[in-house]
């Protein structure tokens, strides 16, 4: 196969397949990523767990995968990607088989943990995959694009896996989820390669350099704002979409597992049909920073609709979950500004930090949200399993609005507009 790309005019068809096994990838580890959303009672019965502990273990994920971004995107500098996306599926794989047979937390954990060591490299790889394969002005689409089929598995293991689960039982899905990962595991290794023959290979830097780029990432003051911005535009849609938003609506509208997840499913469609567009309108207008404010915004006026206006229609909540990951869309913009603002040779491990930033939102607020329902417990049991009032609900997810008006004070008076334009080139 031809996979000669002119990098300042057309893509070939081989840089196509290779961006679309990297974002299978993608797709596949957010479907495991948000697939405890959907399996909360079976886990929490079968596992012996209360919300806080279903927090913990459900958040071991985020914990590895949150720890790997900065080695992931320094591996992803020095290393061949072939290979580093092959042995990251692989292991991802090998977790959802852990935690798919395993009948205690511990090993459910060290499952989960495992995804996560696999899964941190998931979107590091497509961001790489597009800087190498692809002209520069495409790239912020392609994030987008990436971001869309990332929503679509989320979306896979709301209401796919909602109904899997229902029919055959957690463990029967998940461990079906692991062997379509191996499979996929051997596609990867058959089809990408690191950068197009057209490219001259680049000398793997020195550890100097390696902590020469550390320096010049974290000396930097936009580095850590935009972190910010994305940790908080991220973390609503971990503590709610990913984990706590279906057993809040079967509990506020005392609706089944399915048509609960159908409606967190919204988010995840409003989060993949909004970040294409977004990098494109950013690419288009120039902006990166307006729009930041722009999403932020709007998830703090659809977040506080969702939890503190009581008796909304079901339909009008669909709506308001639709807006709400159109908001957490902002987040991809984030990569597009870490790339404007760092030399080529550190970009990987530049978005590696920001994408730590992102999924730490995880690990922190998954179980912080389960800690405080467990304090604001009101007594209720069901088959052995404690059960959370609509009012316990609304303050533990107190965060979750929180979060997006500081994403707003951020964008506003903090983050520096680059006008898409790249300070270095080399």
């Amino acid at each position: 196969m031809n996979d000669i790309s002119d990098l300042n005019n057309r893509p070939s068809l081989r840089a196509y397949l290779v961006y679309a096994l990297a974002a299978a990838f993608l797709f596949y580890e957010m479907a495991l990523q948000a697939s405890p959303s959907v399996m909360t009672h079976s886990l929490m019965r079968d596992l012996s767990l209360d919300a806080a502990g279903l927090g913990v273990m459900a958040s071991f994920y985020f914990y590895s995968y949150t720890f790997m971004q900065i080695p992931a995107g320094l591996l992803f500098d020095r290393y061949n990607a072939r290979i580093l996306i092959t042995l990251a599926v692989f292991v991802c794989s090998l977790g959802a088989f852990f935690f798919g047979t395993t009948t205690t937390a511990t090993l459910a954990a060290s499952g989960r943990f495992l995804m996560g060591v696999g899964s941190s490299f998931a979107f590091i790889s497509v961001l790489v995959i597009a800087a190498r394969w692809f002209p520069v002005r495409y790239f912020a689409f392609l994030v987008g694009v990436a971001q869309l089929l990332a929503a679509v598995g989320a979306m896979g293991g709301e209401v796919p896996l909602a109904a899997a689960v229902t029919h055959f039982g957690w463990r029967q899905t998940i461990t079906f989820l692991s062997l379509i990962g191996f499979v996929l595991t051997v596609l990867i290794w058959l089809v990408i390669r690191n950068q197009p023959k057209t490219t001259l290979n680049k000398v793997m830097p020195p550890v100097e350099g390696v902590v020469k780029s550390l320096q010049h990432i974290m000396g930097s003051s936009q580095t850590w704002w935009v972190a910010l911005y994305a940790f908080c535009s991220w973390a609503p849609i971990t503590a709610f979409a990913e984990l706590w938003g279906v057993p809040y609506l079967m509990t506020v509208y005392h609706i089944s597992n399915t048509l609960a997840a159908t409606a967190i499913a919204m988010t995840w469609l409003g989060l993949g049909i909004a970040s294409p567009i977004l990098g494109w309108l950013s690419d288009r207008l120039g902006l990166r920073g307006a729009l930041l404010g722009t999403c932020a915004g709007l998830g703090l006026i659809t977040t506080v609709l969702i939890l503190y206006i009581p008796y909304l229609p079901l339909s009008l909540m669909f709506v308001l979950l639709f807006g709400f990951g159109i908001a957490t869309a902002g987040q991809i913009l984030t990569f597009a500004i870490v790339k404007d603002n760092n030399k080529p040779s550190v970009t990987a491990a530049a978005m590696g930090f920001n994408n730590m930033a992102v999924v730490a939102g995880g690990a922190l607020f998954q179980p912080l949200v389960g800690i405080l329902l467990r304090q604001y417990w009101e007594g209720s049991m069901y088959n052995n399993v404690q059960v959370y009032s609509a009012h316990s609900y609304r303050i533990a997810l107190i965060v979750i609005p929180l979060c997006f008006f500081i994403a707003w004070i951020v964008s506003a008076f903090f983050i520096k507009e680059t006008y898409c334009k790249p300070k270095f080139t080399e």
